[in-house]
C-alpha cells in the first residue's frame, strides 16, 4: 500500500514570505531620529534623560585575591543580610552563583550556632512610634478637609 504525501501546509501568518502584507503590519523598520534606529549607533541607557554608565562588579568572593567565606566571620555574612535577616539576592550582592550557593551554607551554618539571627524583629516602641505619627497625620488630614468643608458651606449660604 502506498503511502500519500502530506498536504502543502500554508505558511504562517506573520512568517516568512507574509513581511509587509497583512492586517497588522507596520511595514519596514524606518532609520534615522523619527525611527529611533540608527545602522552602527551605540546603544547608551538612558536615566532621567542623561546617558549613564554602570560598571559590573565582580564577585568579592572569586579571584586570586578573594575573601574565604567562613561561617566564623559573623562580621562578613551580616554584609549580605537584609535588615530583616534575609539572605540578599545576587544581583543585589554581585556574588557568582557558585559563591551565593557557599554564602547561604555557610549563613546557615552560622544561624544553627545562633551566631547570626534567623529574623530580626523591629523594635516595638519604634513601631508604637511610627503607628502613632502615621495616625496624627491623618487626624490633621481630617480636620483639614472637615474645615474647608465648614468654609465652602459658610461661603455658600
Amino acid at each position: 500500500m502506498a503511502m500519500e504525501p502530506l498536504p502543502a501546509r500554508r505558511p504562517a501568518p506573520g512568517g516568512k514570505g507574509a513581511k509587509g502584507k497583512g492586517k497588522f503590519s507596520k511595514g519596514p523598520r524606518k532609520e534615522g531620529a523619527e525611527g529611533g534606529f540608527k545602522k552602527d549607533a551605540k546603544y547608551t541607557p538612558r536615566l532621567l534623560g542623561k546617558a549613564y554608565f554602570q560598571r559590573r562588579r565582580g564577585c568579592p568572593f572569586s579571584g586570586p585575591k578573594a575573601q574565604k567565606i567562613d561561617y566564623k566571620d559573623v562580621r562578613t555574612l551580616s554584609k549580605y543580610l537584609s535588615d530583616l535577616g534575609k539572605i540578599m539576592p545576587r544581583h543585589l550582592s554581585g556574588v557568582c552563583a557558585a559563591k551565593q550557593r557557599e554564602l547561604a551554607t555557610a549563613i546557615a551554618r552560622a544561624r544553627m550556632l545562633a551566631l547570626l539571627p534567623f529574623v530580626v524583629k523591629a523594635d516595638p516602641a519604634a513601631e508604637r512610634e511610627q503607628r502613632n505619627e502615621r495616625i496624627a497625620a491623618r487626624a490633621a488630614r481630617f480636620a483639614e478637609r472637615d474645615a474647608q468643608r465648614s468654609r465652602a458651606t459658610e461661603s455658600a449660604e
